[in-house]
């Protein structure tokens, strides 16, 4: 914590950004910097895709948006960690075996979001995209913790 506030507080934002680093706080930083861009190409997918391709609110509908936001938002949020957040760490397997297994922790992810989904929107009656908003947090930290337990150990 000590780096990443030291890094903060003198604005150094290329070490803070760009530089490689192993330092667990500098990178969940970065994760959640990089997670913050993924995000937002994930939401704007699925808001896009739910109101001028489906036109429709219907379950399966929400479900198949979210299904291909996800993988939009994955795509993204891989290619600008392996850049930014574990630029120090990627050394330890191939970009395709990489993928891969950052395919299946998102999908975990993913199936946690649509079960949240499901059970607020479709059992309580909340609203899809504020259902969306709370589980991208919780599966956040399920991403970060899962890739540096599985794929960028120290």
């Amino acid at each position: 914590m000590k780096e990443l506030f030291g890094l903060l507080f003198t604005f150094k934002f290329k070490k803070l950004f760009f530089e490689p680093t192993k330092n667990n706080a500098v990178q969940f930083f970065r994760y959640c910097f990089v997670g913050g861009i993924a995000t937002v190409v994930e939401g704007a997918a699925l808001w896009l895709i739910q109101h001028f391709i489906f036109s429709d609110e219907k379950m399966f509908f929400v479900y198949l948006s979210q299904g291909i936001a996800f993988v939009l938002g994955t795509i993204t949020n891989f290619f600008l960690s392996r850049l930014f957040v574990f630029q120090a760490n990627s050394k330890s397997m191939k970009a395709s075996g990489e993928f891969i297994v950052v395919f299946i922790i998102s999908a975990v992810g993913l199936l946690a979001k649509e079960g949240l989904l499901w059970y607020f929107n479709s059992k309580l009656g909340i609203h899809y995209m504020l259902v969306w908003s709370v589980s991208t947090l919780i599966v956040l930290i399920w991403n970060y913790v899962a890739r540096r337990l599985f794929i960028y150990k120290k």
